[in-house]
């Protein structure tokens, strides 16, 4: 997949893509992030399964704080 910033679409920061709110117009992570398979859940959902996880491709900075935890593996009491 191609690194663009539709990927960045949720992630705290990507407001710093839109314009007057960066002197770039562009997250300052953007330029060296990757493309990068991830597991994600929600914040609320039990971690005790493995079907609780999406698999989602996404950049490896993407972060939501308060909505959604991701993660590179799955966490060890699940393999």
């Amino acid at each position: 997949m191609i690194k663009t910033k539709e990927l960045c679409s949720g992630c705290r920061d990507d407001y710093y893509n839109h314009g007057s709110k960066s002197t770039t117009g562009e997250c300052w992570m953007f330029e060296k992030a990757k493309v990068k398979k991830r597991y994600v859940i929600g914040w609320r959902i039990s971690q005790d399964k493995k079907e609780n996880f999406s698999k989602v491709v996404t950049l490896n900075c993407h972060s939501e704080p308060g909505s959604f935890a991701y993660y590179d593996e799955l966490p060890a009491h699940l393999k």
